[in-house]
């Protein structure tokens, strides 16, 4: 079996960040996004970087049982073992609670929580429990508090939340890590959103971001850390 580092969003931002540092390490990455061009155009970018493997990239819909489905007989088809999954796709709706409607109820929830469960249930389902899996769901310090304007977006990641804490104590005992990463607010794609102007210059750079994940996550190999929260200054 060849082992595997599947990250969700991963063809920018964060995600982008985190699969240039395993690349860079040696593991074999996977990236995930709904853009073909766009995955595209990373995966070339990762592969001017990677040492000795060979990066890939595929077009999924986490919030899609469809798409799930494939990436798992895609998973099996090739032998590939999922070594560490990063759970890093989600958008942003910054909008009053008075003028939400029940798309962008379904939008954001899918994009944060519910693409999160079942691809987090389709890599339970597929790795064996005599097999190491290391799940890293990274969500944001709106997933600790409340903020104005965020009522929707802060909703969905308290259900993240609440989904990685079920899931440790579900899986307590077997050879599964959950880590819960919260970042701050970061300058990447995320806030290009319409009607939306926001200074960024003091937001935190994903590549610093990313190095103290993958230092935490995948280059600590005496301890394992559970929570992370990374605030800017």
């Amino acid at each position: 079996m060849n082992k595997v580092s599947i990250i969700s969003g991963g063809a920018s931002g964060l995600g982008f960040e985190i699969a240039s540092l395993l690349v860079k390490e040696g593991k074999k990455v996977i990236i995930l996004g709904r853009t073909n061009d766009k995955l595209q155009r990373a995966c070339e970018k990762l592969k001017k970087s990677a040492s000795g493997v060979v990066p890939e990239a595929m077009m999924c819909n986490i919030g899609n049982e469809c798409d799930i489905k494939k990436l798992g007989d895609y998973l099996v088809r090739n032998q590939m073992l999922v070594e560490f999954l990063f759970n890093n796709a989600g958008m942003g709706l910054f909008v009053k609670s008075y003028s939400l409607t029940s798309a962008m109820v379904d939008r954001v929830f899918e994009a944060n929580l519910k693409g999160m469960i079942l691809l987090t249930s389709e890599i339970l389902r597929m790795t064996p429990l005599e097999e190491e899996l290391t799940i890293v769901n990274i969500m944001s310090t709106s997933a600790l508090i409340g903020r104005a304007e965020e009522t929707i977006y802060c909703a969905a990641k308290w259900g993240a939340r609440g989904f990685t804490e079920a899931l440790r104590v579900e899986l307590k005992g077997l050879k599964r890590n959950i880590i819960a990463v919260y970042p701050g607010g970061m300058r990447t794609d995320f806030w290009n959103m319409p009607g939306q102007s926001r200074d960024l210059s003091a937001f935190m750079d994903p590549a610093l971001v990313a190095e103290k994940i993958v230092n935490a996550v995948v280059l600590s190999d005496k301890m394992l850390v559970t929570d992370i929260t990374i605030n800017r200054r």
